[in-house]
């Protein structure tokens, strides 16, 4: 008798051009221009040095609680690169700063909407983000609903969304690329594979180590990338959009990464996972194994890095002023929000709360 029994589920290949020295695979050459590269270095380390501001700002009471992004720089930035601006969107979740920035959304706003103003998310006319979704597994769905929309207008767009590794255990990641399939929609749906869902570990969220198997039961395409090599993390999505672009469907793509950070600022890693752990990922951190590459082309020096960071300072500090002349906000921004005409219960709620804040 035939087995009926069986595991064919093979694990795809982690697509990854350069090691963690900073070294490229033989014969690979890179599809971004040196200067390109060293550009998007930069904003990588300005990146990071936002993050580590506003970890300081929240500290102190300067900033609310956000989610870090430290360790995910070399994955955001390759997906925006690829990503064609004027024609493609995207729907981030909540650990999406750097590439929401890099697509149009100034830092001063990202810093407006984790200081608790919802002015932080109205983008201005020409960047094609959606607002920051907290919920877990929304932005799938409504990514695909974009993808729908690209569909029926016929247009060479592409949407973009991001979720955890934890969030593939939600409904909607499967129901929306379930749909998505079906109806050849251009979705590229990523997961962002940090290891950790706040703090249960990936081995407790999904018996798979290969998340982008979960693709398979939506007959979506996919991909596996290192998450911390920036050209393989940015030839993977060039691939991925052109094949959503091109009417073939959605495409699932997991970018293996590693949180550095809490989860949010309200967490406290130290509880839940080891230094060991820690040390063992951070030799594999992005900056760093760009910054070997960049030195070892003769594109970048210590003194270029000091002369980087010493100038970002002035710079984050700027958009952390223009942050504080948008934050002015009354009573009626918070109660004005969400509808044309407010209710009743809400002009009586607003009218109290006048009497005591005004």
């Amino acid at each position: 008798m035939n087995k009926l029994i069986y595991l064919d589920i093979i694990p795809s290949e982690l697509h990854q051009v350069m090691n963690e020295k900073g070294i490229l695979v033989k014969n690979y050459q890179p599809k971004l221009a040196p200067k390109k590269i060293v550009e998007t270095y930069k904003k990588m380390v300005v990146g990071r040095e936002v993050d580590k501001k506003m970890m300081q700002w929240q500290r102190i009471g300067k900033m609310l609680t956000f989610a870090p992004n430290l360790g995910e720089e070399a994955l955001q930035f390759g997906c925006a690169l690829a990503m064609d601006k004027k024609k493609d969107w995207l729907v981030p979740a909540f650990r999406s700063f750097h590439l929401m920035n890099e697509l149009g959304v100034e830092i001063w706003q990202l810093f407006l909407y984790w200081n608790g103003n919802e002015k932080g998310s109205r983008f201005f006319d020409n960047v094609n983000v959606l607002p920051i979704n907290i919920t877990i597994g929304a932005q799938m769905s409504q990514a695909a609903g974009l993808g729908y929309a690209f569909s029926l207008k016929r247009k060479k767009s592409v949407a973009v969304t991001f979720i955890g590794d934890g969030g593939t255990s939600e409904g909607e990641f499967y129901e929306s690329m379930n749909l998505a399939a079906i109806y050849n929609w251009p979705v590229v749906f990523c997961i962002n594979n940090n290891q950790w869902s706040i703090s249960t570990p990936r081995e407790k969220e999904s018996k798979v180590v290969d998340l982008s198997i979960k693709g398979i039961a939506a007959g979506v395409h996919r991909a596996r990338v290192d998450g911390n090599d920036l050209l393989a993390s940015y030839d993977v999505m060039v691939e991925a959009l052109e094949h959503a672009r091109s009417g073939n469907g959605p495409v699932l793509v997991e970018f293996v990464t590693y949180r550095q950070g809490p989860h949010t600022t309200s967490d406290d890693p130290t509880i839940y996972r080891t230094k060991e752990e820690e040390e063992k990922w951070m030799k594999k951190d992005p900056i760093d194994r760009l910054y070997k590459y960049l030195v070892s082309q003769k594109l970048w020096s210590i003194e270029d890095q000091d002369k980087l960071i010493e100038n970002s300072k002035s710079f984050i500090q700027e958009q952390y002023d223009q942050m504080v002349l948008m934050n002015n906000t009354s009573i009626d921004d918070i109660f004005n929000h969400t509808y044309e005409t407010l209710p009743d219960d809400l002009q009586e709620q607003k009218k109290i709360a006048k009497k005591y804040f005004e």
